[in-house]
Formats: C-alpha cells, sequence, structure tokens
C-alpha cells in the first residue's frame, strides 16, 4: 500500500468484488428501477409495509399472551409467584420487540440509501448484506418462538456461498451497512509532511554532526511514536466498518480474508496488542504509505548560513591582504538584525565554503527562507563579492 493510487484501488476489482456488484445490481433494480406501471401493480408490498405488519403481529400475541396470563391467575390456575414471573417474561418481550423494531428499520434504511447512493463497502461482510436483502423482500421475518422469545427467523442467501438460517435473537446482532470510506491519501498525506515540524511549520533546529545549528525533519525512524499515536486514533474514529472498507475497498482482499483478520481477536504483532488482526494489517498499511511519503528536510540555519558567509570574506580579505573593520563582518539573525561573528569561526578558513557559488546553493528559496534579509542587507556578502573581483 505504500505506492496507494486511489484511482487504481478502485478499479483493482478482485473476482469475488464483481459477483457482490452483481448482486447490489439485480437488488437495486429491483428496488429502485420501477416503471409507472410497476408502481401501479406492485408484485411485493413495501419491505417496510410488511415489517410493520409482523411487528404489530408480534404485539399481538404477546398481548394475548398477557391477557390469558391474566385470566388464569384469576381463575386460581396460577401462583402469584409464577404469574410475577412469566409477567416479567412478557414485559421483557416488549422491550425486545421495540428493540428489534428500531434496529431493523434504522439499519433497511441506512442499507438502502447506501445501495441506492453506490455507498457499499466490498468490505461488509456478505452473510450481513444478505440479511438485509432478505428483510427487503420479507423472506426473513419476525416471530415468537416456542418459548416466546422475540426473533428474526427465515433464510438468506450469500451471492459467494449460497442460502443459509437465520434465527437472531438478540437486537444488537443486527446487521448494519458498510459504507465506503474517503481515499485514503486525502487523510495521510497532511500526517506525511507535517511530522518534524514545529508550531509555525519549519524543521526543528538540530544540531549537526559538526556541531553547527540545522533545521531538519529528522529521519522517518524518529517519528515512529507519532505514526503509532496517529494511526490509533484513525483507527478508534473509523471504527471496524471503516476498517472493513479499508481492507475490502482499498486492499482490495476477498470478503474471507477480511473475515478471518477481524475475528482474530487480541492480535499481538510483536510490538502491540491489537483489538484484532484487521487493525495491524491496516495500521501496518498506514505505516507503510506514510513512510514512503514522507520526505526529509535538511538544511542550514540562518545562523550557520551567516557564519559561513563570514567567513568566506575574511579568507578573501586576508587573500587580497586587506583589513576588515569591525563592522564589516556581520551574520543575519533570525529576526533580521545583525550580530558580531564567532572570532574562532572568523580566523578559521577551514570552516567557510570554497566559493561564492556553493555559498549560494546553500541559501533557501526566498519566499520560505528566513534569510530574505540575508540577501537584501548582508555586509559580507558584498565584501566577498567586492574582494573577488
Amino acid at each position: 500500500m505504500k505506492d496507494y493510487n486511489p484511482g487504481l484501488a478502485a478499479q483493482k476489482n478482485n473476482p469475488e468484488q464483481k459477483i457482490i456488484k452483481d448482486a447490489r445490481n439485480i437488488e437495486f433494480d429491483r428496488q429502485f428501477k420501477k416503471t409507472s406501471e410497476q408502481r401501479l401493480n406492485q408484485e411485493y408490498p413495501n419491505p417496510t409495509g410488511i415489517f410493520d405488519a409482523e411487528v404489530q403481529g408480534v404485539a399481538r400475541a404477546i398481548v394475548e399472551k398477557a391477557s390469558d396470563l391474566t385470566n388464569k391467575k384469576k381463575k386460581g390456575d396460577i401462583t402469584n409467584a409464577k404469574y410475577a414471573a412469566q409477567m416479567a417474561n412478557i414485559q421483557q418481550m416488549v422491550g425486545n420487540l421495540k428493540q428489534f423494531k428500531a434496529n431493523i428499520n434504522t439499519n433497511m434504511r441506512a442499507y438502502n440509501e447506501a445501495l441506492k447512493n453506490g455507498t457499499l463497502s466490498y468490505g461488509m461482510d456478505q452473510n450481513d448484506e444478505a440479511v438485509l436483502v432478505a428483510l427487503n423482500k420479507g423472506e426473513v421475518n419476525l416471530d415468537l418462538d416456542d418459548n416466546n422469545r422475540v426473533m428474526l427467523t427465515g433464510k438468506a442467501n450469500n451471492p459467494l456461498t449460497g442460502e443459509f438460517d437465520v434465527n437472531i435473537f438478540d437486537a444488537i446482532n443486527i446487521p448494519g451497512p458498510v459504507t465506503k470510506i474517503a481515499p485514503i491519501n486525502l487523510l495521510l498525506d497532511p500526517v506525511a509532511k507535517s511530522l518534524g515540524l514545529d508550531a509555525n511549520g519549519q524543521p526543528q533546529i538540530k544540531i549537526d554532526e559538526t556541531g553547527r545549528k540545522i533545521l531538519d525533519t529528522g529521519d522517518i525512524s524518529e517519528h515512529k511514536q507519532d505514526i503509532i499515536e496517529f494511526s490509533q486514533d484513525a483507527l478508534e474514529e473509523v471504527g471496524p466498518r471503516g476498517i472493513r472498507s479499508y481492507l475490502g475497498d482499498h486492499m482490495n482482499l476477498s470478503n474471507q480474508e477480511i473475515k478471518n483478520l477481524m475475528e482474530h481477536l487480541n492480535f499481538n504483532d510483536g510490538d502491540h496488542e491489537w483489538e484484532n488482526a484487521g487493525h495491524a494489517k491496516v495500521f501496518q498499511s498506514l505505516n507503510d504509505y506514510i513512510s514512503n511519503k514522507y520526505q526529509r528536510q535538511r538544511r542550514p540555519h540562518p545562523d550557520t548560513l551567516a557564519a559561513q558567509v563570514s567567513n568566506q570574506a575574511s579568507q578573501i580579505a586576508a587573500n587580497k591582504q586587506v583589513q576588515l573593520a569591525s563592522d564589516d563582518v556581520t551574520q543575519s539573525t533570525p529576526e533580521g538584525g545583525t550580530l558580531q561573528t564567532d572570532a574562532v569561526a572568523m580566523n578559521d578558513p577551514s570552516k567557510g565554503i570554497e566559493d561564492i557559488g556553493i555559498m549560494q546553493a546553500f541559501v533557501p528559496e526566498p519566499e520560505i527562507s528566513p534569510l530574505k534579509k540575508v540577501k537584501k542587507n548582508n555586509k559580507a556578502l558584498e565584501l566577498i563579492k567586492k574582494y573577488s573581483a
């Protein structure tokens, strides 16, 4: 993923993704491509209408059970303790029904909207999607089992593996859609560019191997912890569904590979423990991309450049046997003022720059350089030109 290209990522669909796409196209056509005649002569009722009718049916069944239980208590057929226990169970059934209704309506609406807009992810588990499609078709229904528990039951069809049974008792297990996340370069490029910069957007001040000040963003290895912290925050922000999208839409992994990664819990990669192997896989991909995109910035500090210019002025003047006035040899400060050049640097020509061409090569571009005023008002530079003539 270090050479990630969003356009190419979208085109590199694996064979099973084409099967998923075809299945989605069929469901899209069934739901949204209807003529006026088809709207006036429907083969099937609206899926929301089917589900609402099922909810009402289950609700009536619960009311009947409560009424029957009350009659038995009045007749003395059950004890007060048994009545209280069974009524508590009925109250739980009512609560479960409400939760089922809320989750199913929310998730079906979100799925159908994503299907219509073309934003469904290839990272979505195809069993989960099959359940939502079956709900749309009325092939999975809400009911009460033999123990009076609210459940979602029926059959669904996974386009990759075929038909399977659906028996969901906990509303939290109602699947929701997984939608595509934005191309990762939009998020990661600014991170790669900001590594090693100070609050003003400039490389940090460091001391090089010769003891001189430089502006340097550092080697990528120096930013390992920053990348880890950013990646952890990013993974937490997008959540499990965003990670699925990354694996499916940007890394083009198969549905089974994604399933295996996401279900491999408490994964340890040797350096860190992750919630699952999917998190670790995405982190490694983010790290590779940022490391590849990062470009180290390293250049002399303004004080170092000013000292080098002054040193060269002194060297040329000495060769010409010209005595420089003390105020002739100056160096620029970051604020644009002047200060006396270090005596050691002045008297050691070996620390200077060999010629004016090399000195100019060290000067950064005017629009980003703190040395603008050095080029405009630098006596040392003027002296170099004067005594080199």
